[in-house]
């Protein structure tokens, strides 16, 4: 079986990885794998061993003819978007193309649907943003939706179009010497604990990319300063990692003995470092390496922001609901406000992810705190890194979670199951 998978994105690794678990899983069992993608994503693809072919946005609507060239050499039985929703949003926003094309060669579709989209809106609640445009609801004309786990619920949802399957291939963590040799690279300490905090392209957005308002960027340059200063707080044997070349500079400001900074690596050394860490801070919901932490049974604390504060008089709401706000969250809201609520930093997705994570085990697996709770945040943060006690309840969560991800049934029966219900026939398989 062969499948052209299409991994557009350009701006961040995260919906591309997700492609390449999935065609790890299928590629044990056969199945050959073709990938076009953006620039962006050339050494991970060629890291993996998938040949691909790349599109780029100069091509306008001639995309399609690089398109027509790759279907005729590759000889696909079936397409995968990974994801659905960058899929679309590529092809309309950078090459002003239809991108149902694809109906054309009259091959079964498989979107990789990591939010679920037959519960929402087919809109996005966005920082600042009255209005957002409306995705194409095209995914509820297909028969099946990929969705992986985590994020996405263990059953197929309402309509039963959703496959859920295992997000990556089981990961081996590193032993406890290779482990130590990592550490010791660092100049970590036996007592020393390392919070690895991931910071993707798309966090840092330039005022000018499309899409971008007053508030994405305001949140964007400003909640790193806060977060650093809850970092500050933390025992002086707390050590922070960061990797790449998109870290904000109140990162980068954190003290010296304390912050490991690293350039862009290899995925192997990536999860070297991960493996590594003591536990991982993120500011999204879905991120990959959350969700990898999790599966490799590492700790993991989410923080968001479930609050409207439209102006200054409205901070004392919230200081009321969260029984008093430190002196730097009510410093940054002072200067701060208008803010909205986020669960992607800074972008917002509030309400949208809601449906999303209802009744999904995936939440009761990460160590939780809303960004503006100071104490909560740095108490947490402790005992996250420092206690045994709370080390030791937040594994049991993840591990039973991480079972009943684990009982899915191998990934290519779910992808042979999907691909026959999009019409693929059994002889192809």
């Amino acid at each position: 079986m062969k499948v052209l998978n299409f991994a557009l994105s350009t701006v961040a690794y995260g919906d591309t990885l997700i492609g390449i678990g999935l065609t790890n899983q299928l590629r044990t069992a056969g199945v050959e794998s073709h990938y076009v993608i953006s620039r962006a994503a050339e050494a991970l693809i060629r890291h993996h061993g998938y040949p691909y072919t790349v599109v780029e946005p100069e091509q306008g609507r001639k995309v399609r003819d690089v398109i027509d060239s790759v279907v005729r050499e590759v000889q696909p039985d079936a397409f995968v978007l990974a994801d659905y929703l960058n899929y679309w949003g590529t092809l309309i926003r950078r090459f002003d193309t239809d991108p149902w094309f694809l109906d054309d060669y009259q091959l079964p579709v498989l979107p990789i649907d990591i939010w679920e989209w037959e519960n929402t809106s087919f809109r996005f609640d966005v920082c600042g943003r009255e209005y957002e445009r409306e995705v194409s609801r095209r995914i509820l004309d297909m028969p099946a939706h990929l969705r992986p786990v985590p994020v996405c619920h263990l059953d197929a949802g309402a309509s039963g179009r959703g496959f859920p399957y295992r997000i990556l291939p089981p990961e081996q963590r590193l032993s406890e010497a290779g482990r130590r040799a990592v550490r010791a690279e660092l100049g970590l300490a036996a007592t020393d604990r390392l919070l690895m905090v991931p910071v993707s392209a798309w966090q840092q957005p330039g005022k000018d990319e499309p899409g971008m308002t007053e508030m994405i960027t305001r949140l964007a340059d400003g909640v790193p300063g806060l977060l650093a200063s809850y970092l500050r707080r933390l025992p002086s044997n707390t050590h922070f990692l960061f990797i790449g070349q998109h870290v904000p500079a109140p990162f980068r400001a954190l003290p010296a003995e304390q912050l490991h900074l690293l350039p862009l690596c290899p995925p192997d050394r990536y999860h070297a470092l991960l493996c590594a860490s003591d536990a991982v801070l993120s500011l999204t919901t879905n991120a990959v390496t959350v969700i990898r932490a999790i599966l490799m049974d590492i700790p993991a604390m989410l923080l968001t922001n479930r609050f409207r504060v439209p102006d200054a008089a409205a901070i004392e709401a919230v200081d009321g609901e969260l029984g008093g706000l430190g002196p730097a969250a009510r410093t940054w809201l002072g200067h701060t406000v208008p803010i909205e609520p986020f669960r992607l930093w800074p972008k917002g997705l509030h309400a949208f992810m809601e449906p999303l994570l209802k009744d999904n085990g995936y939440p009761d697996a990460i160590a939780r705190r809303e960004l503006l709770d100071e104490e909560g945040v740095v108490s947490g943060l402790e005992a996250l890194l420092h206690d045994p006690a709370t080390r030791d309840r937040l594994a049991q969560d993840r591990a039973r979670y991480v079972a009943a991800v684990e009982a899915l049934p191998p990934t290519y029966e779910v992808f042979a199951a999907a691909a026959r219900r999009a019409g693929l026939p059994s002889r192809a398989l």
